[in-house]
Parts: structure tokens; C-alpha cells; sequence
């Protein structure tokens, strides 16, 4: 039962930055001229042209272009454009640079998977030369050294552009493959990156957002930027002073953004030396940023979505019309309903990110490692054998060598150290109300309405219920669970919530947003029902509308978290019926084990078998003689067998180490099960 992380599934925000939201993006979304070939041949053309001037001009025309339509960039591409505009990198004439790189950046924002023509074609040999020459310029800003001449105060008055362009490139180069990081850290960028940070009260916060940004990406499981951390003690303490110093409204992105590096790279933070409670620096570092993420979070999001909807309908946020002109830069908000759409836009973003970082924080302590790493050729032969040779007379054997691998690996919690843990009273008392708050649709969300803003509205839904997941799995793990004796009532309100927002998101037309917060969910109501045993609020329609879901879902991943959100509500004593009827559904998925039609994979029936395990496990359970026995469910588990022994076999292990670890597992215990239910009752 996996938690939710931000590794898993990136989903972070457009890297053009939300500048890009109230002018191209949304002119993307407005029915836009499609050029023909002949029109843009003479623009790419100039791009080669002896005159300085032209080559500028057509840089900026191509990206207009590009960001005008998706057919016009295809086309774009088709014609070598990525070629001609990194070569104008190292162009002779500054104007003509800065329009190459600003088309470079948009282009990439629009279609990310050009990183990987970008890297083809050697886009990091330019930009490393770039490099250097952006700084010192940057340094002449900031120190306000007297002006050389009018070259240089142009070349001050844009390196606030060309430093944003130039990051959102390397972030967008980072985002798309870990090939491309190994990449980006050979350009030493840290202390580029960095130094925004150090001087955030002097630089424009846009920058300083794309470079905190940046290194949010470049920090996530990294461990050669680590080493750089290591190596400058300094980095950690510019982040904690931004924490700690920074309170203008303006600067919360940019707070928490630091929260997000540190998070990052918080094994280094607990080597800094930066806290007083040396023993306990992460711990330190979490109460240092919870008021931080708390703040991000005070925002009316249903009230916000109203005021949007009556800002749509005004008629006043700009629609771009069907045209071509040449702008080379992304056109900015130009009336007030513009700037107020985009302002949303960006506290949606920090939420986002809040509620990931306040995710991570129910995380820390898991064992992320799968092990797979230390499998050996062996151990291939070894589990195909067992798959093979296990039955009744030796699955003892096999069962007892399980038990010793498994030794040794749980985790003492300190119960009274999480009771009066501060972190856990500001989630119970501050965040989870919040939470409910963000994940609830608004007026907006799952809208026919193309604007950034309403998928941002979406994917903030998501975040919430993401972390709200994670804080119900993390009061799982408590032997005593005493958040769901304590919180009892809130925890019984928030599933009846869930039904009730997973009915209205369910109404909304099918898509993959939609889809994807049903099954965070029901993620969300297995954690629960764990959590409240005895107590579920059961109501006659909850478990005809999961095995509905079950049957109406093509995703696996649905499917597993649908059969364990079961087990806790079939597990319930004095409810004979609604365990008969989920009992029975659950021997359906078992017995479809070769079926075609109705064929589940793998980690869907290593789940249904340990629902079986799990909810049968007793004769003493009231519900056992009348639907186990009665149903005769173990005779059927038997007949299942050789059909589930071929299906383990055929999972690779070196390509799916956890699940065939969990597949032998499963099948070890069907065997051990099936023997133990014919002698449980003699």
C-alpha cells in the first residue's frame, strides 16, 4: 500500500512559469492561424542572415510562432528550427543571442520533449558559455559598478530576462530525463543557482523563483548535488536565513521553494551544524517550516474559483485573436481581470508545492529502497524453482527461510515523542481542515473551460488528497493508532466526505485527472478503514459502489487500492452479509486468474490473496463458518493454485524485483493458507 510521492509522478507546473499563462498559453488555447510551409521558410531563412538585425528579428518571429499553435511548432521543427537557434547562441551580436535563447526556452516549455533534440545537438556547450557571462554581468547589477558604456547598461537592463530564460531552460532540460541531470551537474550550476537565493531581496522574485525552482528539481534524489552541498556549508544556512528572515507576502513562493531544497537535501541539513538540537536537526527543520506552509495554505479556493468564473464571464481576460505578429517574449497581463487570473494562478502553484512538502513530512522515516539492488543471478533460479517445486510438504521450509529475511527490518516508534511532537499538532488541528478544503471541486474544476488556471485548480485537488493520504497511512503506523481513537469523529466525518466528493468528481465527464483523484480516494478510504476497524460509518451503497469501480476501471493500480479498501470493511464482526458479498466478489477477481476477458494482473491478485489471508484468517471471526466454509472458498483457493503458480513465473525479476518478491510471498502463503483452513477445525 504505497504512499504518495513527488518522485513517482512529477506533475509540477509549466517550467515557462506563469508568465507565460496569462498571454501565450492562453492564446494556445484560442483558435490560432496554422502557417504554411512558404510562410515560414523566409523567417527561418533570415536566421542566417549577414544582418545582425534580421537573424534577431526571425528569432523573435519563431517564437510567436512556436507558441501560437501546436501545428505551427511541429512545423517549426520539422523545418531544423532547434539546429539554427542554438547555433545563434553563439552569435556575435547580444540582441541576437537573447532572442535565440528566449525562443529556445519557449519552445521547450511548450513541447518538453524537445530536451531531447536539445541534448542531441549539444545545447549545453553554448549555454556553459553563456554561463559565466550572465554572472558577471549580474555581479555589475548588484554591486552597481559604475557603467562602462551603452553596451553595458543594455546588457544590464536585460540580464534579468536572459538569467530567467537561461534557467527555465536548464529546469526544463532537468524535468525531462535523469540523463539530462547527470548532464546539467557538469556545468557546476549550484552556486549560480544559489546566489539568487543569497541576494533574493535584490533580485526580481521571478528569478529568483525560476532558480529556486531549478534547484527544487536538481535536489530531488541527487546525490552529486549533494556532494556540492556538502562541500558548501553556506548553501544551507542562505536557505534557513530565507526561512527565518524573509516575511513579505511576495516572497512566499520563494520561502517555500527553500522549504523544498531543504527538504531535498535534508541529510546534508542534519550535518550543518545549522541547529541548536543537533541530535534532532530534521526535526528542527520541520517545526522551522510548518509556519511557512501553514501561511501558503491560507487561501479560499471555492471562493477563488467563484471569483474566477465571474472574471471569465466578464469578457475582460484577453483572448488573442488569429493572428501572427511577432512578439518576442510571451505577451504579459494587460488588463486587471488578467493580472488577477494570474495572480491565482501563482498561489495555486505555492499551495501545490506546500502540500507536497507538507506530504514528504509524513514520509520521513520509510525505507525507500526496494533492495533490488542487491539481488543476485541466483536468486532468479532459486525463486523460479520455488515457484515450481512449493507445496504442502515443504512450504514449512520455505516459510521459516521468509521469516529470517524479513527479521530485524521493523522500526521502533517512540509513541510519546509523536504525541507531543508540535508537527503533529499543527497537521491534526491546521492542515487537515485545509486539506478537506483544497480537495473539494470547485464551481471550475473538471470545467470544459481551456485556461492553465482551471488545471491548476485540479491538480491542487490532487495535492491535497495526496497528503491527506499520507498522513492517514503515516497514523497507521502507530501500533496504537491513537489518532483515529482520539480524532474519532473527524475521522468517521472524512469518510463520508470522501464518498461524497468521490460521487461528484465521478459525475464529471471521464478524463485522466479525474481518474486519478477517484483512485487517490480510495487510497485515502483504505488508509482510513484501517485505521477505524469496528468503526467504518458503513452505508449500503459504499460497497456496491467500490466493486463498481473495480469493474469500470482499466487502471491496475485502482484495482489493487479497491480490493484492500475492502478488506478493512469485510473484516467488520456483526456484518455477516456485506462480508458474504465482498467475500464472493473477491473469489470473482481469484478465479479470472486465466481468463482472458476478465484477466487481472499480478499485483491485483497478489492483493485479493492477501484479502483472503487477511479477512479469513480466524474460524473464530463470526462470519467465517457461514461464508468461507459454506462458500466453500477453500476449495476454490486450491483450484486457483496452479493457475497463480504460472502467473508468478512469468513476472521477470530483474525488471520487477518488489512485485515478484510480493508474487513468491503470495504464493508461499496460499499454500501454507489453503492447508491450514482444512485444519483450523478439527
Amino acid at each position: 500500500m504505497g504512499k504518495q510521492t513527488r518522485k513517482t509522478t512529477k506533475h509540477r507546473v509549466n517550467p515557462l512559469g506563469t508568465q507565460l499563462s496569462a498571454g501565450v498559453q492562453e492564446g494556445m488555447m484560442q483558435p490560432q492561424m496554422t502557417l504554411q510551409s512558404e510562410q515560414v521558410l523566409p523567417v527561418i531563412d533570415k536566421l542566417s542572415s549577414l544582418n545582425s538585425t534580421e537573424r534577431g528579428w526571425a528569432a523573435a518571429c519563431v517564437s510567436n510562432f512556436a507558441t501560437s499553435n501546436p501545428a505551427n511548432l511541429k512545423l517549426l521543427l520539422s523545418k531544423g528550427i532547434v539546429g539554427r537557434l542554438i547555433q545563434l547562441l553563439s552569435d556575435d551580436t547580444r540582441e541576437v543571442v537573447e532572442e535565440a535563447l528566449g525562443a529556445l526556452r519557449n519552445i521547450c516549455a511548450v513541447d518538453p520533449d524537445v530536451c531531447q533534440e536539445y541534448f542531441a545537438k549539444d545545447i549545453l556547450t553554448p549555454l556553459s558559455a553563456l554561463l559565466p557571462q550572465i554572472s558577471q554581468t549580474i555581479d555589475l547589477v548588484l554591486k552597481d559598478a559604475p557603467l562602462a558604456d551603452i553596451a553595458d547598461q543594455d546588457r544590464r537592463s536585460a540580464v534579468w530576462d536572459v538569467a530567467e530564460n537561461f534557467i527555465y531552460i536548464i529546469w526544463s532540460f532537468s524535468e525531462a530525463s535523469d540523463k539530462y541531470i547527470k548532464a546539467v551537474n557538469r556545468l557546476n550550476i549550484v552556486t549560480f543557482l544559489i546566489s539568487f537565493m543569497s541576494f533574493a531581496n535584490q533580485c526580481p522574485t521571478k528569478v529568483v523563483v525560476a532558480a529556486g525552482q531549478c534547484l527544487t528539481t536538481l535536489t530531488d534524489d541527487n546525490k552529486d548535488i549533494y556532494i556540492e552541498f556538502q562541500n558548501h556549508p553556506e548553501y544551507i544556512q542562505t536557505l534557513i536565513d530565507i526561512l527565518t528572515k524573509f516575511k513579505s507576502p511576495d516572497k512566499l513562493l520563494v520561502r517555500v521553494l527553500a522549504c523544498a531544497i531543504l527538504m531535498n537535501v535534508r541529510e546534508v541539513v542534519q550535518l550543518s551544524g545549522s541547529w541548536a538540537e543537533e541530535h534532532d536537526a530534521l526535526g528542527e527543520l520541520n517545526k522551522t517550516m510548518m509556519p511557512i506552509l501553514l501561511s501558503a495554505l491560507d487561501f479560499d479556493i471555492q471562493k477563488a474559483a467563484e471569483e474566477l468564473k465571474q472574471t471569465f464571464e466578464s469578457g475582460n481576460v484577453t483572448k488573442h485573436d488569429e493572428s501572427t505578429e511577432i512578439a518576442p517574449k510571451p505577451k504579459q497581463p494587460i488588463t486587471k481581470e488578467d493580472m488577477f487570473v494570474q495572480n491565482v494562478d501563482e498561489r495555486l502553484t505555492t499551495i501545490q508545492l506546500s502540500l507536497e512538502l507538507l506530504s514528504d513530512i509524513c514520509l520521513q522515516g520509510d525505507a525507500e529502497e526496494d533492495g533490488w539492488e542487491d539481488a543476485g543471478e541466483d536468486m532468479d533460479e532459486d525463486a523460479d524453482d520455488m515457484a515450481d517445486k512449493l507445496n504442502e510438504d515443504n512450504m514449512d521450509e520455505y516459510l521459516r527461510d521468509a521469516e529470517k529475511i524479513g527479521e530485524g527490518s521493523s522500526v521502533a516508534l517512540d509513541e510519546a515523542a509523536i504525541r507531543s511532537n508540535p508537527v503533529l499538532q499543527d497537521f491534526t488541528y491546521k492542515v487537515y481542515p485545509k486539506l478537506q478544503e483544497f480537495a473539494a471541486p470547485t464551481s471550475l474544476s473538471f470545467t470544459s473551460l481551456q485556461d492553465n488556471v482551471v488545471q491548476n485548480l485540479t491538480l491542487t485537488h490532487q495535492r491535497a488528497l495526496e497528503c491527506l493520504n499520507n498522513f492517514l497511512l503515516a497514523m497507521n503506523e502507530i501500533p496504537s493508532k491513537f489518532w483515529y481513537k482520539e480524532q474519532a469523529n473527524e475521522a468517521i466525518k472524512t469518510w463520508n466526505w470522501l464518498f461524497s466528493i468521490a460521487h461528484a468528481i465521478g459525475s464529471a465527464p471521464e478524463s485522466e485527472d479525474r481518474d486519478s483523484m477517484l483512485e487517490i480516494i480510495i487510497g485515502c478510504l483504505w488508509a482510513l478503514g484501517r485505521g477505524l476497524g469496528q468503526n467504518i460509518p458503513l452505508e449500503a451503497s459504499h460497497v456496491p459502489t467500490l466493486c463498481g469501480a473495480y469493474k469500470m476501471t482499466n487502471r491496475e493500480s485502482m484495482k489493487v487500492k479497491i480490493v484492500g479498501c475492502l478488506g478493512p470493511i469485510a473484516v467488520r464482526q456483526g456484518d455477516i452479509n456485506t462480508n458474504k458479498d465482498i467475500g464472493v466478489f473477491i473469489m470473482e477477481v481469484l478465479s479470472n486468474i486465466g481468463s482472458q476477458k476478465t484477466h487481472a494482473k499480478p499485483e491485483v491478485i497478489v492483493e485479493a490473496l492477501n484479502f483472503m489471508f487477511d479477512v479469513y484468517s480466524d474460524c473464530a471471526f463470526d462470519y467465517d463458518e457461514p461464508v468461507y466454509i459454506q462458500g466453500n472458498f477453500n476449495n476454490e483457493l486450491k483450484k486457483i493454485t496452479p493457475a497463480f503458480r504460472s502467473m508468478v513465473k512469468t513476472v521477470d525479476r530483474r525488471k520487477y524485483f518488489d512485485l515478484r518478491n510480493r508474487c513468491d510471498e503470495a504464493l508461499m502463503n496460499l499454500v501454507a493458507f489453503t492447508k491450514y483452513k482444512d485444519s483450523e477445525r478439527r
